[in-house]
């Protein structure tokens, strides 16, 4: 639903604001994207994966903490997105009117975000889609709105997105739990989620230039126009995202406790079905974007976008890459060892930030895919290499005696 919402929403700007402030809009959401990953790194990942470990009173008193973390982490995040913008602004007006908003929105997005894989973690799904309900229909309407009237901008677009989420976050916050303080738990738990966060963010930092870094270029070289056409272009392949959060939300919990409970073999059947899951999703998904995406680009953006309609396709490989790699990483984290997730993120992104700007350069939007491509392959080759040097992580090994059970101690 969410997935679904948002592809609407980013049909109804790009069609009511036109590719030029569209851009603009994506510029400001580029800066949020960053913030959003440092979150992951820092406070949510760790969360997803320790988080479903703890039972009681235990959990309760973690979760506390990691709310604290959480409040902390916004007020930060929201006075350095309102600065950046500020600073990238310069003469552009435009883009100085948006910054206010676009800070606000931050905030709302980033609190509405955590507390829905927090939701996860609880296993509260009921919540989660009540939530998602009320954002994104309060999102929307009021966006159609806005344009019915004329009064459609990019700061009111971001207005209103800071509005829905702020409401459904305090819709979700009465469905939150119970919570408790204990003496001493602030720096044991802030001492874990280090452990676990510290390459996570680094991480996901990483993964914020590997994915965003050709969007930064063709801003600098091509201007918001083709900036905006090509996010719109790739607003096809952000529907299939509903898979990938499917597997950010379901996959680290579910591998946590099958680590728990069963060991090495649990962790490994739980990563088999996945890794087959992630593949055959997204196979289908490039066959499917390849045979009708050109035409559903045109039926829904007109014929402003003709020209970029070809991108769509082989963006679409990148997507079952990402899927495995993103799957292998959840495996990692349940052992809580993150450095080969950042290990294999820091190849993929050194390569593209070193090749974007000259690929861009000699061959255009064809170079900017060329490179994304490759640097998702270079990313999901090292995770695999590194996962094969885990016994019992890709291939099964015999059991240990009946009724052992072995759970491998985090490495640093």
């Amino acid at each position: 639903m969410s997935s679904a919402c948002n592809f609407l929403t980013t049909i109804l700007l790009a069609r009511a604001l036109g590719l030029e402030a569209f851009g603009l809009y994506t510029m400001v959401w580029l800066a949020l994207f960053f913030a959003m990953s440092l979150q992951l790194g820092l406070i949510v990942s760790p969360m997803m994966s320790i988080g479903t470990k703890e039972d009681g009173a235990e959990a309760e008193a973690y979760y506390t903490v990691v709310f604290l973390h959480q409040a902390g982490f916004v007020v930060v995040a929201t006075i350095a997105i309102f600065a950046v913008l500020m600073l990238a602004a310069g003469t552009a007006s435009s883009l100085a009117e948006a910054a206010l908003p676009g800070a606000m929105a931050a905030a709302s997005y980033l609190t509405q975000d955590f507390l829905r894989r927090y939701l996860f973690a609880r296993s509260r799904p009921a919540g989660i889609l009540l939530i998602d309900t009320i954002n994104q229909t309060l999102k929307l309407g009021a966006l159609i709105i806005l344009w019915q009237a004329g009064m459609i901008s990019v700061a009111n677009a971001l207005w209103v997105v800071a509005g829905a989420a702020a409401i459904s976050t305090l819709c979700g916050l009465r469905m939150s739990g119970p919570l408790l303080w204990r003496r001493g738990t602030l720096t044991s738990v802030t001492g874990r989620q280090w452990r676990s966060a510290r390459w996570l963010v680094l991480t996901g930092s990483v993964q914020w230039a590997l994915g965003y870094s050709g969007l930064l270029v063709t801003a600098g070289l091509f201007g918001p126009k083709v900036l905006g056409a090509l996010r719109a272009a790739q607003s096809l392949l952000a529907v299939l995202n509903v898979v990938r959060e499917a597997l950010e939300n379901i996959v680290p919990p579910l591998a946590g406790k099958a680590l728990a409970e069963g060991g090495m073999p649990g962790l490994h059947r739980i990563l088999g079905h996945t890794m087959l899951f992630a593949g055959l999703t997204g196979a289908v998904a490039v066959a499917g974007l390849g045979l009708f995406g050109p035409w559903l680009l045109h039926q829904l953006y007109g014929g402003e976008i003709l020209e970029f309609d070809w991108v769509l396709f082989w963006y679409s490989f990148a997507l079952p890459m990402a899927l495995m790699s993103l799957v292998l990483g959840c495996a990692f984290r349940a052992l809580e060892r993150t450095r080969p997730v950042f290990m294999a993120t820091l190849v993929g992104g050194c390569f593209n930030l070193l090749a974007v700007y000259p690929a861009a350069l000699t061959f255009g939007v064809a170079g900017l895919i060329a490179v994304t491509l490759l640097s998702e392959l270079a990313a999901l080759t090292v995770l695999v290499v590194l996962a094969i040097r885990i016994p019992g992580l890709l291939a099964s090994r015999p059991a240990g005696p009946t009724g052992s059970r072995v759970v491998p101690v985090p490495s640093p």
